[in-house]
């Protein structure tokens, strides 16, 4: 099919596309830079979006392009994810040739640990999850622009090709820095990139009766354990980590906090250590009834995040 991807330059966009190509789409992205196979475009620039559909023509469009910063800025610090999704919307129902979009949000628009009841119970967390979930209401108001819409809810995306916000952590580790807290198992959610651009492929072709309307959590068919996960990196990079005592470790993020309100650098702070030891698990039955388990097992992905990681550090 011929596929638009936006946000293509981005870290999940651009392993889209690369899969996509792979599947035999013929793709383009949608980006503010000017790269090969890409079209120039920005959903706060209504027109910018009425030209690359009228031109590309695509059949399925994937809305990956979005403000991502994590900062916990108000709602209107993340347009991309609000007016951009209505630009989107409007591009789309003037466009004769779109048949579906999917649709990119998060699990930030309910509190990570906690089910949601129903698909529009939210509970966002920070500016980034209120402006998530403000989005996926203006998807649901315009009955995504009377085409077929699925939106799809990411967790923790990892694997080769992770910004270096995400990859920090590696960092720490490579250095003997990170240390597990407490002892207590951690289960969480994780998707590693391989996977997921592979569930989103799937979201493309799959009948409508099995997608249209509906939200999908993407996350791999294991829950990581964080312990073991980390402790991969660990042995990839030649190390062993050590575990702090949880009394220990919330005294730390308590000095962190006072560290990050005077400018200092923190790294660990008392919200750092709650994401932290906080489990969340997803239902994935719903994605797998449509693609199928993840192929990719979490000790796999962790070898070649950890080559990647290798070979980026000494660039």
């Amino acid at each position: 099919m011929k596929i638009l991807v936006t946000g293509s330059s981005g870290f999940v966009g651009h392993a889209l596309m690369h899969h996509l190509f792979q599947q035999g789409h013929e793709v383009r992205g949608l980006s503010r830079q000017a790269r090969p196979d890409t079209l120039l475009g920005d959903l706060l620039d209504p027109e910018t979006l009425v030209s690359a559909l009228d031109q590309f023509q695509p059949e399925v469009v994937f809305n990956m392009a979005a403000e991502t910063d994590l900062k916990g800025q108000a709602v209107n610090g993340y347009r991309a994810n609000t007016e951009g999704v209505t630009n989107l919307l409007n591009a789309v129902a003037a466009s004769p040739h779109v048949r579906r979009i999917i649709w990119a949000s998060s699990q930030l628009v309910h509190q990570p640990g906690l089910q949601p009841e129903s698909d529009t119970d939210y509970d966002p967390v920070g500016g980034y999850g209120h402006s998530k979930a403000e989005g996926e209401r203006r998807v649901r108001s315009a009955d995504g622009a009377g085409r077929e819409w699925v939106i799809v809810r990411s967790t923790t995306i990892w694997g080769p090709g992770m910004s270096p916000y995400y990859t920090g952590m590696f960092g720490l580790i490579r250095r003997g820095l990170y240390f597990h807290i407490g002892r207590r198992p951690l289960r969480k959610s994780y998707s590693y990139i391989e996977n997921l651009t592979a569930q989103l492929s799937s979201l493309a072709t799959a009948p409508t009766e099995a997608v249209h309307g509906r939200t999908f959590y993407l996350a791999d068919s294991d829950p990581i354990e964080l312990r073991a996960w980390a402790d991969g990196f660990a042995t990839a990079f030649g190390r062993r980590i050590a575990t702090l005592p949880l009394p220990l470790a919330k005294a730390l993020a308590v000095a962190g906090d006072v560290a990050s309100r005077l400018g200092l650098p923190a790294p660990l702070t008392t919200p750092r250590l709650k994401n932290m030891l906080t489990e969340y698990l997803y239902d994935t039955s719903p994605i797998e009834a449509v693609h199928g388990p993840t192929t990719i097992p979490s000790a796999e992905g962790v070898r070649r995040t950890a080559a990647w990681f290798l070979v980026k550090e000494h660039q």
